[in-house]
């Protein structure tokens, strides 16, 4: 055991010179140590020696790499996480949340329908008559019968009755009547006349003069419509006593003085004015004056009294003041 021990420290030294330094080495080229021995014994005994080296230096070299390991740096999750957190803190202030936008609803216009060109004049023509024939005021107070013969037809009349049948039936009647049913026939149309008369002047007083003028304008041209339009349609003028009597010009006050005078008897009214006509370019200028004054002094009295009726300026003068 002596010569194994001593053995064992020789080469021990001879293996580690440089102390515990060598430990450091990989095993496997410390156990290439070269052995001159020559005896059996001594080779088995250096080989079984070698066994226990080759044991020794791996538990020394595990034990050397277990020193020789640094420490593990402590964790440093603390400083990174107030580093996070300052990181946040800092973003956080430099964040600021924006306002939402409010989103602009854009207003979506109605699509106009086009209209052909003959609807879209149709169309004005129909609002034009219409408000034509609300100027013309046709809704007048219902009339009585005024004539005898109305009268009896308003007597014959039933309902469900047609009218021909009853015209018919009336005529027939009418020619047969006795004096005393003609006499309460026409006592009768006298009173509804007088009845009638009472009606219309309120109907027509309930108006202002001025809607009363407008109407007659719209009446003309209602007429002169159903006059192009082949229709037997009769708009008769609204009579009011209020109305201004329109100008008279000079060759209107010489035809009148004309026809007053008697020479004109028998003639007709187209015969008359051509004759009329004559004479009127026959006259001297001095002549004509006197005529002209009287046209001047009418227009006079036109303007002013178209002030003070209508409240509003004679037309010729708006004309001429525009």
């Amino acid at each position: 055991m002596t010569a194994t021990t001593s053995f064992s420290r020789a080469l021990s030294r001879q293996l580690l010179p440089g102390g515990p330094r060598p430990f450091t080495r990989p095993h496997s080229t410390l156990l290439r140590v070269s052995c001159n021995c020559t005896s059996e014994s001594a080779r088995s005994f250096s080989l079984r020696h070698r066994a226990n080296l080759s044991a020794v230096f791996g538990h020394a070299r595990t034990y050397a790499t277990a020193v020789q390991k640094k420490a593990p740096a402590k964790p440093k999750t603390r400083a990174a996480a107030a580093k996070k957190r300052t990181s946040t803190k800092a973003t956080a202030k430099k964040t600021v949340a924006k306002k939402p936008k409010k989103k602009v609803v854009k207003k979506v216009k109605p699509k106009v329908k086009k209209v052909a060109p003959e609807v879209a004049l149709r169309r004005k023509e129909r609002l034009a008559n219409s408000e034509l024939r609300a100027a013309a005021l046709l809704t007048r107070p219902k009339q009585l019968p005024s004539t005898a013969y109305l009268v009896l037809v308003s007597q014959i009349s039933t309902k469900g009755s047609q009218l021909q049948q009853i015209i018919q039936s009336a005529s027939e009647k009418y020619k047969t009547l006795s004096p005393e049913e003609r006499e309460s026939l026409n006592h009768t149309a006298n009173a509804n006349k007088a009845k009638n008369e009472i009606e219309y002047k309120k109907w027509v007083e309930s108006h202002d003069p001025l809607t009363i003028k407008k109407a007659n304008n719209a009446r003309n041209k209602l007429r002169k419509q159903a006059k192009a339009a082949g229709k037997a349609k009769v708009y008769s003028h609204i009579q009011d006593d209020r109305l201004v009597k329109p100008p008279t010009n000079a060759y209107n006050f010489f035809f009148q003085e004309r026809v007053a005078s008697g020479d004109l008897k028998g003639l007709s009214l187209a015969e008359g004015g051509i004759l009329v006509g004559k004479e009127w370019k026959a006259l001297s200028a001095d002549e004509k004056e006197r005529y002209k004054g009287l046209e001047s002094a009418d227009k006079d009295r036109y303007i002013e009294e178209h002030k003070s009726v209508y409240g509003i300026d004679a037309p010729f003068l708006t004309a001429s003041k525009a």
